[in-house]
């Protein structure tokens, strides 16, 4: 253990106070990075270059040490004092894999019905820390599942199918997340809306239920 410091305090009268003053432990700096954060920036320094990392820790409400906000430039050197290696773009993500923005387009839909189909499971999507952003896993055949601009006759509205199922549309369209029932987007005016293909005797027996 270290010996700590003395030292004294001279007042205008003349008195003197004497302190003792503990010294600071061998390399341990006053303002250590939290080592979660460290960890963190680690995870997203695979994928993210260090603007967007930045982004991302302001939006989590994450500080320095020294309570200030992270930008790209104290993402770089948190970085470089923790040997966490890195680059200033992101890293080109695999061909199914987009973000929100680039789903949207390839599907002709908002941003926020990516993410909330994400949310229903109609669409895969990832992030590796609340706040980040996602990682949306689109296939051709999920295109082709999603835009589809027509239905064959007969096929029902999502609230139709429902109806005929005798369930609710959720339930319906966690059957059409697994697969269990089949569906497609159709363009309805400005909007898309779901088409389901419903065995045609099971919905004929639901139908005289509701008459």
């Amino acid at each position: 253990m270290r010996p700590p410091l003395q030292a004294q305090i001279h007042w205008v009268g003349g008195e003197v106070t004497p302190i003792t003053v503990p010294k600071g432990r061998v390399g341990v700096h006053r303002y250590a990075t939290d080592p979660e954060i460290v960890d963190l920036v680690r995870q997203l320094s695979d994928e993210f270059s260090d603007e967007q990392i930045a982004r991302i820790l302001h939006r989590k409400g994450l500080k320095t040490s020294k309570g200030l906000s992270f930008t790209a430039h104290r993402v770089t050197n948190l970085r470089y004092t923790h040997k966490i290696p890195g680059h200033t773009r992101a890293r080109l993500q695999k061909a199914h894999i987009h973000t929100v923005e680039q789903a949207a387009e390839r599907l002709g839909i908002s941003r926020r019905t990516v993410v909330h189909w994400i949310e229903l499971g109609l669409l895969k999507g990832s992030q590796i820390t609340p706040g980040a952003p996602w990682r949306v896993e689109l296939t051709d055949e999920d295109c082709r599942r999603l835009t589809a601009g027509d239905a064959p006759v007969g096929w029902l509205t999502l609230k139709a199918a429902a109806q005929a199922l005798g369930v609710s549309q959720q339930t319906v369209v966690k059957k059409l997340n697994t697969g269990e029932i089949e569906g497609i987007r159709v363009q309805a005016g400005a909007r898309t809306a779901w088409r389901i293909r419903v065995d045609s005797t099971g919905y004929d027996r639901q139908q005289t239920l509701f008459d």
